[in-house]
């Protein structure tokens, strides 16, 4: 078992290798291509107005057509974040929370409508990004800076792709290329000595056989600060003097050939690490370092068999590497994916029906000085769904089941129904269930996991209405998301053993002790005229964990956004705003006020091609806590040069 997933096959070298020389061939013959009329692909030109939405469906599709609730993050936003991580981005949209152990380089989670973090599904690029192991992604691996656009779908999604997607999906895209040769470079420094670059080459080649490519590559560095706040208190165990800094590389590439008219062969890699400083607790007060590497690989072919058919056929491994690096430990796991996915879409009229076949195969393996972990898991999945357009009505069905070694068939659906007004106003009323499986931590560690554990469910529930225009747009939604078979830790016998209950570290065991509810209203809007925008949000929800009543840990009752930007041909500035309301830690322990932090950020076009950018992230230096007992980032700095080929 060790040796199958402690070695990396050699699919990941054949596809490193293909990438880099088929790129080296493919620029030879970018110069005619360079001569046409560009022609971007959506990827990578989508409109923050009326974008297309892929994840909510598994296809392409209008966003004034898309059913589920959805949040969009465009190329110009993620340019514009400068120092900014992709978790710190991800705070700053509607219905989402983090929560985070430091700065940039820390263990972060994500909160979406206030369920857990591994009630969410993290995709790149289609495929999954999810550690086996602990069933959270690893969100803080991955560089912001070579990634185009970002989608993050609200509710279960579960009857499209199977465990961990109870609360949502969050799908990061990287550039596709299509067009002219582009390039592009940035480099930029500031406070924590933080330094980040970039660079990325993408494009196409023209005629009948076209050929795709891009490739991207970051690194950042920082010195960071001290993460142990005064209120710690376990602060005497710590480190409190040394600063914590992080480095994070990353790389991408795609290559593909349409061979015939709908005929696409192609390939894509996606690998990071992020290298994370942190205060080990001893009485020693040690400097430890979390590594965690995130990678995918995936091999696929894209066949438009009749006019009315079309095929995806996808071979996928994904990775999730972790290290806990001290003085007296070298904690390992690694957790590997095998995926291979073949997708029909068939054209009914104005309908389209979807049939998904999925075979998954997770391994992890893992030591600790607490013991280890070396098992695998198969799941075998069918889908199938139903999209209906008929004038005014919209309808969406879809219907999945996963049958998984160990504890058998999980089947989830969904039914949603869209109505519109008027063009541009739309309500939907949308149901669904969703479903969890344990973590392999949770089923397995010795002396805490419990192999009889029941997967998570959910049952979710909303209505929405949708307004949008090219001058403004307005969404509103209010949902009821009930989880049962919450998995806790839990410290008493039952449902422990007496001997989990008496055995260190955990003193417990894995338990499904809980059940949660979720209600909420999410409304978000935006105002735009020919140079100034405005745009905002506010949450009000109630996360309840129904076994002590109190509100979820690290979640807030009341959360919101508010930003405006000013824009010319060659200019942009713009100020932003995050706040939340107070929360506790577990337990209802560990009181953490409320607070709202103000960035500002702008970019200036000097000469062609050529611009400067700066941001200067939480202005007034408020002292606020994502985690009780540990500091975030106070004011910081970054200000850096962009050349992008246009």
């Amino acid at each position: 078992m060790h040796s199958c997933i402690s070695v990396r096959p050699s699919l990941k070298k054949a596809a490193k290798l293909s990438v880099f020389v088929l790129l080296a061939k493919t620029l030879i013959h970018t110069q005619p291509a360079m001569a046409q009329s560009r022609n971007v692909s959506v990827a990578n030109a989508n409109n923050s107005i009326d974008p297309v939405i892929v994840t909510a469906t598994r296809t392409p599709t209008r966003a004034n057509d898309v059913l589920a609730d959805y949040v969009y993050i465009g190329p110009e936003e993620i340019a514009d974040a400068g120092q900014t991580s992709l978790v710190q981005l991800l705070q700053r949209q509607r219905g989402v929370e983090i929560s985070s152990n430091g700065g940039s380089g820390a263990i972060a989670s994500v909160f979406l409508r206030g369920a857990n973090s591994g009630q969410t599904l993290v995709l790149i690029d289609g495929v999954r990004s999810q550690s086996i192991n602990s069933g959270s992604p690893s969100l803080q691996a991955i560089p912001l800076s070579i990634i185009d656009h970002i989608e993050i779908i609200f509710g279960p999604e579960s009857s499209l792709y199977g465990s961990d997607s109870i609360c949502g999906v969050i799908q990061i895209f990287t550039k596709t290329g299509d067009g002219p040769l582009q390039v592009g470079a940035s480099t930029g420094y500031g406070t924590y000595g933080t330094s980040i670059s970039d660079a990325s080459i993408y494009g196409s080649t023209s005629g009948d056989q076209k050929i795709r490519y891009s490739l991207s590559a970051t690194a950042e560095n920082a010195g960071g600060f001290n993460t142990i706040a005064t209120n710690n208190s376990s602060r005497s165990s710590y480190n409190t003097s040394q600063t914590m800094g992080y480095t994070r590389t990353g790389a991408v590439g795609k290559l593909s050939q349409e061979w015939s008219k709908g005929q696409e062969l192609g390939l894509q890699v996606f690998a990071s690490r992020n290298n994370g400083q942190y205060p080990v607790f001893s009485s020693s007060k040690p400097i430890g370092n979390q590594i965690n590497d995130v990678s995918t690989y995936a091999v696929f072919s894209k066949n438009q068999f009749t006019e009315k058919w079309k095929s995806l056929l996808q071979i996928t491994q994904s990775y999730d590497l972790g290290q806990a690096l001290t003085p007296t430990s070298n904690d390992v796991t690694n957790s590997r994916q095998n995926i291979y996915t073949w997708q029909n879409d068939i054209t009914v009229g104005k309908d389209q029906v979807q049939f998904v076949a999925e075979r998954r195969v997770a391994s992890v393996y893992s030591t600790s000085s607490d013991g280890g972990i070396s098992r695998d898991q198969i799941t075998n999945s069918f889908a199938g769904a139903y999209q209906l357009k008929r004038g005014s009505h919209l309808g969406n069905a879809s219907i999945r089941n996963d049958s998984i070694s160990g504890y058998g068939p999980q089947t989830t659906g969904n039914l949603a129904y869209g109505y519109f007004f008027t063009n541009h106003l739309r309500a939907n009323i949308n149901y669904g269930t969703g479903f969890k499986a344990p973590s392999f931590y949770d089923l397995y560690f010795p002396g805490y996991g419990v192999p009889t554990l029941k997967p998570e469910k959910s049952r979710n529930s909303e209505i929405g209405l949708h307004y949008e225009v090219k001058q403004y747009d307005f969404r509103l939604a209010a949902y009821s998301n009930s989880i049962t078979n919450l998995i806790q830790y839990s410290g008493t016998s039952p449902p422990c053993t007496t001997t989990q209950v008496n055995s260190a570290p955990n003193y417990g065991c894995a338990s499904n002790v809980a059940n949660a509810k979720i209600t909420g209203l999410s409304i978000g809007g935006a105002i735009r005229s020919e140079y100034f925008s405005l745009k905002g949000s506010f949450d009000q929800k109630n996360p309840i964990d129904e076994r002590t009543g109190f509100v979820l840990a690290k979640r807030a009752r009341q959360l919101g956004n508010v930003g405006t930007e000013y824009k010319t041909s060659k200019s942009a500035f713009g100020a932003e705003g995050t706040f939340q309301a107070n929360r506790n830690d577990y337990s209802n322990t560990g009181y953490m006020g409320g607070y709202a932090i103000f960035n500002l950020y702008g970019n200036y076009e000097f000469a062609k091609d050529w611009s400067i950018f700066g941001r200067w992230n939480n202005i007034f230096n408020k002292n606020y806590q994502l985690a009780h007992g540990f500091n975030t980032p106070g004011s910081n700095l970054f200000i850096g040069v962009r050349y992008a080929m246009k």
